[in-house]
């Protein structure tokens, strides 16, 4: 009988200083249920019953290489960093295409203001043109550049006034040639 309460005796102090080791080497958080004093102070007054329930449930259990794999992600789904990666190329794609269409208004913006620019010029100088042709007044008024001689924005030169351009049209009516213009 003695013999087996010196074998427990040995087997507790054995018992002891394996999870008061162990206890003090264990990091903070791989700790589990109480700090790591309240632990170490079980440990030592309870000998064999502080040790076991120190090896049962203070601390955390190395995972197994079986348990390792069970925690990956079994498809891309599951996985944060890949749904991580997707979202960011998601954003990227979007900035791009944002982007382009962007770049696409300010051409399809810049046509259309030349093109307008173009056609504005094109019909002042269709206008102008026209106005030239026919005689009309607002061309010359339009146009800042007199011609040299001096003529009246009238269109006639200043020689001729109202009174001779009446007398050549009834004289153009009387003999039905054109008298020649005086100079």
């Amino acid at each position: 009988m003695l013999r087996i309460i010196i074998g427990l005796g040995i087997v507790g102090l054995g018992l002891l200083i394996y999870s008061l080791v162990e206890c003090l080497q264990t990091p903070r958080h791989r700790i589990r249920v109480m700090p790591k004093v309240a632990w170490i102070a079980v440990i030592v007054l309870l000998p064999i019953i502080g040790a076991s329930l120190w090896l049962g449930f203070g601390r955390v259990r190395a995972p197994k290489k079986g348990a390792a794999a069970s925690r990956r992600p079994r498809s891309p789904d599951d996985d944060p960093d890949f749904l991580r990666q997707v979202e960011i190329q998601r954003r990227q794609r979007q900035r791009a295409e944002e982007q382009r269409q962007r770049d696409a208004e300010a051409r399809r913006k810049e046509r259309e203001l030349d093109a307008r620019t173009r056609d504005e010029r094109e019909k002042e100088l269709g206008d102008a043109a026209d106005a030239a042709v026919s005689g009309d007044s607002a061309a010359q008024d339009a146009d800042p550049v007199e011609p040299k001689g001096g003529s009246p924005s009238n269109g006639r030169p200043a020689g001729e006034d109202a009174g001779e351009t009446h007398k050549k049209s009834s004289d153009d009516d009387d003999d039905g040639a054109a008298p020649a213009p005086r100079s």
